[in-house]
């Protein structure tokens, strides 16, 4: 999946996204970038629209999952709360490359083109091309489409359309960012219904959430790594595990925690109401097959709560690879698990977060007490070797930094979908890494999702690099110096104050193992290399050298009080010439 083009063409925009805004971002010709690791970094000041880019294209895909679903609950049925007519940005064009996972193996032979246009008030239409993606050879609309579900922005979209969507579109920001993280909590709402109404209507089982929007939040985190080091490699994991990086030796031990709620079904009086335990659907299924997979298992009646208790060796590692086939099957089960965990909340507040248009969001989706869970971990203990002594040691993942919090986050999302078609909006994963961790974050990722690549392109298998593309929002120079100018996009304010998005290539910026100095001085428009603090002290010390104190002296205690710096050494070197 390789996102070509978006162009905002609503009246009002998208949030600092002006009408008529457009990014462009892989470029058909050039295939070479397409099958390397090139994750595309957004630079520019704050306030310069970065993180709406990711926004924008978080709503696009909520609204078009929605479309194509074939099953939605009743509250989504609901005009007041979802219209296929309505999306934030109303009017939009997203041109992307994608193919389809079959037994072929996934390159660029097998793309086709996909130009999805939404006009304002309408509903999204679709078209499709196959190579050489020219009005000749499209492939959807064509003369068997029905002219009734067709309108001027191609055919209607509709459930069978979902295979040319992405598999996942992850979304992760380190700021807590609301209008990022809102289409997705409104899509584990959806889920939350879904499988209500599947409770509800006694279906037999219940596979997996329909719609593909994922957020890594700080629970979700744990489910990820827990998979990643369950199902992945060694070789995959050797990046990851380096003490000079997260030091992460293995999985020693973990508790699942079950509490065995109940859905009340019924508007009659409470005596009335017909309850269902909220695992039902799955307890014969996944929680059997966790139960095969754990070391030991208690169910208490009274307190009506289960405990799987997991002792992690080879065995429990090939025990889950067993039951669940691979890491993503048995994620979407502990995402599962995560999302039922919203059980408790009102219909009201529901309404409220569908009809939510943004910026206003955080506190309204409650969050229950550990008693309300339906789910969480509980004694979470990662093996460790600590940097400094060499020591192994159990440690509870809770007990890690944020840094290294931040750092599972990103990397684990990036092994679990290494496979498959997938959309990925990171904004700003990097704020809590020490300069080391900013300075390698981009190769860390490229060794670690290389290293995943089951089939190598050259030997005439899937490249795995094809299959998705990452977009991230960054301050670090260290991270766009690790880039290409080419994957750089530079977001700036014009006079009018329009919302630009240049690629570094076109203004003439080599990016690529520039130093941070120059990034920093010529992206963020900031020459010194020390703080404004200290640029001030440094001013007054000028100042006093203009007079008559003694320059030796002065020198002496300009030394005492300041370390090294450019700014310092170029302030000596103009007094003593002048002396």
């Amino acid at each position: 999946m390789k996102l070509l083009r978006l162009r905002i063409e609503n009246e009002a925009g998208f949030r600092s996204l002006q009408q008529g805004f457009e990014i462009n971002f892989h470029a058909l010709d050039d295939t070479e970038s397409m099958e390397q690791f090139r994750p595309f970094c957004f630079a520019g000041l704050n306030g310069s629209g970065k993180s709406n880019v990711l926004e924008a294209l978080a709503n696009i895909f909520y609204h078009l999952e929605v479309c194509v679903a074939r099953y939605l609950p009743e509250s989504i049925k609901d005009s007041a709360n979802f219209k296929r007519s309505e999306c934030t940005p109303d009017a939009f064009r997203l041109e992307y490359l994608i193919g389809q996972l079959t037994e072929k193996p996934y390159t660029q032979d097998i793309f086709q083109k996909v130009v999805i246009t939404k006009k304002q008030g309408e509903e999204p239409g679709i078209k499709v091309y196959a190579s050489p993606y020219i009005e000749d050879s499209i492939v959807i609309p064509n003369k068997d489409t029905e002219k009734e579900t067709i309108n001027a922005s191609g055919k209607i979209l509709e459930a069978q359309d979902k295979m040319y969507l992405p598999n996942q579109i992850v979304g992760y920001s380190s700021g807590e960012n609301e209008i990022l993280s809102l289409p997705f909590v409104k899509s584990r709402l959806i889920h939350l219904d879904e499988y209500y109404q599947a409770t509800r209507d006694k279906y037999e089982k219940y596979d997996e959430p329909e719609n593909s929007l994922i957020y890594i939040d700080n629970n979700m985190s744990q489910a990820v790594l827990l998979v990643c080091l369950l199902f992945e490699s060694d070789d995959t994991l050797a990046p990851f595990r380096a003490v000079d990086n997260t030091g992460i030796l293995g999985l020693r031990s973990f508790r699942m925690n079950l509490n065995l709620h109940e859905f009340e079904f019924g508007i009659y009086k409470a005596k009335d109401k017909e309850r269902i335990p909220i695992l039902t659907l799955i307890d014969k299924h996944q929680l059997g097959s966790l139960k095969k997979c754990a070391t030991c298992w208690f169910e208490d009646s009274n307190s009506k709560t289960l405990w799987l208790d997991f002792y992690v060796n080879e065995a429990t590692k090939a025990a889950f690879r067993k039951h669940f086939q691979n890491s993503l099957k048995c994620f979407q089960l502990f995402r599962l698990l995560y999302e039922l965990n919203s059980h408790f909340v009102d219909e009201a507040t529901k309404l409220e977060i569908y009809r939510s248009k943004g910026v206003y969001t955080d506190g309204k989706l409650p969050i229950g007490s550990s008693k309300q869970d339906v789910f969480h971990f509980l004694d979470f203990y990662i093996t460790k070797e600590l940097k400094k002594t060499g020591e192994k040691k159990d440690l509870l993942l809770r007990s890690f930094s944020d840094g290294e919090h931040q750092f599972i986050h990103t990397m684990g999302i990036c092994l679990l979908l290494k496979d498959k078609r997938a959309l990925l909006l990171l904004d700003e994963p990097e704020t809590h890494f020490n300069p080391s961790w900013r300075a390698k974050f981009i190769k860390i990722l490229n060794d670690s999702i290389t290293a995943g690549n089951p089939s190598p392109s050259d030997v005439g298998g899937s490249n795995v690099h094809l299959l998705k593309d990452i977009l991230l929002t960054s301050h670090s120079p260290f991270i766009i110096s690790d880039c290409l100018p080419d994957n750089v996009i530079l977001f700036e304010k014009d006079k009018k104050g329009n919302t630009t998005a240049l690629k570094a290539s076109e203004l003439g910026i080599d990016t690529y193992g520039t130093s941070v100095n120059l990034l920093t001085n010529r992206i963020f428009k900031n020459k010194e290399t020390i703080g404004k603090y200290a640029i001030s002290r440094l001013n007054e010390f000028k100042k006093r050298f203009d007079g008559s104190e003694d320059t030796q002296e002065l020198i002496e205690e300009l030394n005492n009080e300041f370390g090294d710096s450019i700014e310092k050494l170029l302030l000596i070197k103009e007094v003593t010439e002048k002396k």
